[in-house]
């Protein structure tokens, strides 16, 4: 029997329901409006939101941040990158990238906690590289342009299972999970 049960801040039932998989352990979901702190480090942005959806519900929360970070740009996008998506796209940030000799890139989830103890934030980060043309149709966001180290592949050519199986979202919940895992199971 479950002591607390953990609400996922999103209005994306999905999202919830693989982050629930991921965890082993089913998850609540409630859309909130938060207030996004400008950084480009997806773990201090989660921190944040963490936060503050604790302190608008007062009970154990969660919050999902991802962001794509290109090693020539010093950090760039990082947590922007829905800004970046949104204003140029992925061809856009390909235009950009293109005259790069270095396209190695990480995408990082931060899975931002908070309870009575306040907020803790567990990362998963996987290398990679910047795509030379958007491939494949599954998934979302920058899915289409960053390939893992050691696959041919984009995320985007990858089943959601192949992917779920190495993703960042997956290195960041196993470590959520070892600290808070018994708490919710």
């Amino acid at each position: 029997m479950m002591a607390d049960k953990l609400t996922l801040i999103t209005g994306n039932a999905g999202k919830a329901r693989e982050l629930g998989d991921l965890l082993g352990f089913p998850l609540a979901h409630e859309k909130l409006r938060l207030t996004e702190k400008q950084a480009l480090d997806v773990a201090e942005v989660a921190q944040d939101k963490a936060a503050q959806a604790y302190d608008q519900l007062q009970r154990p929360v969660l919050v999902d941040d991802t962001g794509l970070t290109v090693l020539a740009w010093n950090g760039l996008p990082g947590a922007l990158i829905a800004w970046f998506l949104d204003a140029v796209g992925n061809d856009g940030i390909l235009s950009m990238a293109a005259s790069l000799g270095d396209r190695r890139a990480s995408v990082t989830t931060a899975l931002g906690y908070a309870d009575e103890n306040g907020p803790q934030v567990f990362t998963g980060t996987l290398w990679g590289a910047l795509a030379d043309q958007q491939r494949g149709s599954n998934g979302f966001g920058y899915d289409t342009i960053f390939i893992p180290e050691g696959n041919p592949k984009t995320f985007a050519e990858l089943s959601a299972e192949q992917k779920n199986g190495i993703s960042m979202r997956k290195l960041a919940a196993e470590k959520l999970r070892q600290q808070i895992g018994e708490r919710f199971v």
